[in-house]
């Protein structure tokens, strides 16, 4: 389980709680629960189903392998012949500055100061292709419950003309989240999380995303994000008064 500090409005202080076994009743007003086991209703809080994609790395890589589709199996392999390394562990400001980059392209929120807050539990990993920095990810680490996390993947080429580019980064992308795999096992995780799925979708930009965490194989897995009441009240008033 992690617990990290942040900020409704940006002044109301509470918890944000990862992977629970299940919330707290008396946590209502200060804590907020993300993937937590419990499929339960519980007084006070909001229930929201949360469902992604998880793979037991505790396996021997041979087995995690052999659950990729040919085509990703093909696309790592290939990857590593255009001469894409990928480097586990780099910091938190070259990755924002990448990610916020990568998110202009897609319409997506910017990262800011506050990203520091997962420091203590974040790890970040990127591939290099010809000496440039094609691809990131950051997770959060729960080194207790030996479970690591995706929290954001960032792409360079996404918007460019160069098909050639686009199709080493997509490589690329396949391959480092095998280096992670592999590396995470070496430290004695047992679960990767692919960071979310699209349950019965028809978003057809969400259905992609879905087919490429297929690809890797894994289990979809239910889980429920507990919202305290109140900052189901405080997200009201903000809409209301557009805080």
């Amino acid at each position: 389980m992690i617990q990290i500090s942040s900020r409704a409005m940006r002044i109301v202080p509470y918890t944000v709680v990862w992977f629970a076994a299940k919330p707290n009743l008396w946590g209502c007003l200060l804590k907020y629960y993300k993937q937590s086991k419990s499929c339960d209703t519980v007084a006070g809080y909001r229930k929201e189903a949360f469902f992604t994609k998880v793979i037991d790395i505790s396996a021997p890589v041979t087995a995690i392998e052999a659950n990729f589709d040919k085509n990703t199996a093909y696309e790592i392999r290939r990857a590593a012949k255009d001469g894409v390394t990928s480097i586990m562990g780099t910091g938190i400001k070259p990755f924002i500055e990448f990610y916020n980059s990568f998110a202009l392209t897609k319409g997506l929120k910017k990262l800011n100061k506050d990203f520091y807050k997962y420091k203590p539990h974040l790890f970040i990993t990127k591939a290099v292709h010809q000496g440039q920095d094609i691809v990131m990810h950051a997770y959060i680490r729960d080194n207790a419950l030996q479970r690591v996390r995706l929290l954001h993947s960032a792409s360079l080429f996404r918007n460019e003309n160069d098909t050639q580019l686009k199709a080493v980064a997509g490589r690329a992308n396949r391959l480092l989240h095998f280096d992670d795999i592999c590396f995470f096992k070496q430290l004695g995780f047992k679960i990767y999380d692919l960071g979310g799925y699209a349950h019965d979708t028809k978003d057809t930009e969400l259905l992609k995303i879905n087919k490429f965490k297929d690809s890797f194989g894994g289990t979809l897995l239910q889980e429920t994000d507990y919202v305290p009441i109140s900052l189901t009240f405080l997200s009201l008033l903000k809409k209301i008064f557009r805080v």
